[in-house]
């Protein structure tokens, strides 16, 4: 009579550790984008996202994204975060979807060169930001009547970019 009571409850704490884990993962990739994405190499993807005009442009895909993407280097280097095999296609959060989004001056990405105290958000005119969020299968029947399931799980960072 105790099996599915001490069934259901061995599953909660395996779900909590697997949100931590997940929790952990999506952090940590989210972090490794935004090194790669503040570096001079990807100048030319916030360009690309800023030539539709706008005070802000943010380019999405999936974790590990498509060949040829513009997001191709940011997305494999946030992949890789999690992996269980060193490649991209190997990580624990794929599907995740990682959005990046810089702001823009003049159909181009802001600067920490080209930054002026008149652009948007002023000091923080030169920030990327960085948003993964991942969808987290419940294992515990029921415990999706409780809490969101599938349970998003997401990681938002910024930093200023440092061309």
């Amino acid at each position: 009579m105790a099996l599915p009571v001490v069934l259901i409850l061995g599953l909660g704490v395996a779900d909590i550790g697997r949100a931590f884990y997940f929790r952990e993962a999506v952090g940590n990739a989210a972090r490794q984008a935004l090194r790669v994405a503040v570096l001079q190499p990807q100048q030319a993807a916030g360009d690309t996202a800023c030539a539709g005009g706008g005070s802000t442009a943010s380019l999405s895909t999936t974790l590990p994204p498509p060949g040829g993407n513009t997001l191709s280097t940011i997305g494999n280097q946030a992949a890789l975060e999690s992996t269980y095999t060193g490649t991209p296609a190997a990580s624990a959060i794929n599907g995740a979807t990682i959005t990046v989004t810089w702001n823009c001056a003049a159909n181009k990405a802001i600067t920490n060169a080209t930054a002026t105290s008149t652009d948007p958000l002023s000091t923080g005119s030169a920030a990327i930001r960085v948003q993964i969020t991942y969808s987290m299968t419940l294992l515990t029947p029921f415990l999706g009547n409780f809490v969101a399931s599938p349970l998003p799980i997401k990681a938002d960072e910024s930093g200023r970019a440092q061309y």
